[in-house]
């Protein structure tokens, strides 16, 4: 009996979470507090000499990232916005090296390669959409749990963005399963936004992407339904005060996303992409 009950304990037992380095912490802490420049500086140089902790390598693919969103926003040139994406990618990457067992490597670099798609063009990057939906698939399978102090960012939370927002707007077109070996679809983007909302209630970018998925389904399918809906999540959206700097940059962008509800299915933070096969055959 003694030795069945210490056999379920061993099967059981999870290892409590070690504790971050304090260069970790720090950078934790000023991306919790809005300050992804300040993260992403604190952990490049905690990185440069401890290159192989995933803790800080994870995180500072998330601050290089929120970084460009900012760039972004203030309109500065792709020049100066790709190279973070590059980095970011990079070091997400090197995080699944040195611990494969956790989502959160393949989330981020998920997400670097998706800001470059949409930077560049999606019809430019369809030969990558396999491998983002693939890291963030992957992603999902860690079980584990995370939540900046701020509520700015989460996981699973997070992946269910990056798909909910992948399904919307890579493009549907049958050809696309060939050519990339996955397609878009709306209602799956639906299904992942809603998972985010329904944890996480009060997040702006959820609400914000709910709202534009079912636009987009409404206008795909002629659904009258799903596009009242998509402007009651845009508007709510728009009560819930902003925590960080991205949230400040969707409140400003949810009027023009109402005005163009037209355009929902293609549009991005960083510009309304074009996802036309015929385009696409015209390239």
């Amino acid at each position: 009996m003694h030795a069945v009950f210490l056999a379920s304990l061993l099967v059981t037992y999870v290892p409590p979470a070690l504790a971050l380095a304090p260069e970790v912490e720090q950078g934790e802490t000023q991306f919790a507090n809005g300050d992804p420049v300040g993260s992403a500086a604190t952990l490049s140089a905690y990185v440069a000499t401890h290159p192989d902790d995933a803790d800080a390598l994870w995180r500072l693919a998330r601050a290089l990232y929120e970084k460009g969103e900012l760039l972004s926003a203030q309109g500065r040139p792709d020049s100066e916005r790709l190279p973070l994406y590059g980095q970011a990618q990079t070091f997400a990457h090197h995080a699944q090296d040195v611990a494969p067992q956790s989502g959160l490597g393949y989330l981020w670099e998920g997400v670097a390669l998706g800001r470059v798609a949409t930077s560049k063009g999606i019809l430019s990057q369809l030969f990558t959409a396999d491998d983002i939906e693939h890291l963030w698939l992957e992603a999902l399978t860690d079980p584990e749990r995370y939540a900046s102090s701020s509520g700015n960012s989460t996981f699973p939370g997070d992946a269910y963005n990056a798909l909910g927002q992948f399904y919307r707007l890579c493009p549907d077109w049958a050809a696309m399963k060939w050519i990339a070996g996955t397609r878009g679809d709306i209602d799956k983007s639906v299904e992942y936004q809603r998972k985010l909302v329904a944890a996480e209630p009060e997040r702006i970018e959820g609400l914000k992407e709910l709202g534009v998925s079912l636009l987009c389904k409404g206008n795909k399918q002629d659904d009258e339904q799903a596009k009242v809906e998509g402007r009651v999540w845009l508007q709510k959206a728009l009560t819930v005060p902003p925590r960080n700097p991205v949230d400040r940059i969707d409140h400003a962008q949810i009027p023009s996303i109402l005005a163009r509800e037209a355009d929902a299915c293609e549009y991005s933070r960083d510009g309304y992409q074009d996802t036309s096969e015929a385009d696409y055959k015209g390239k």
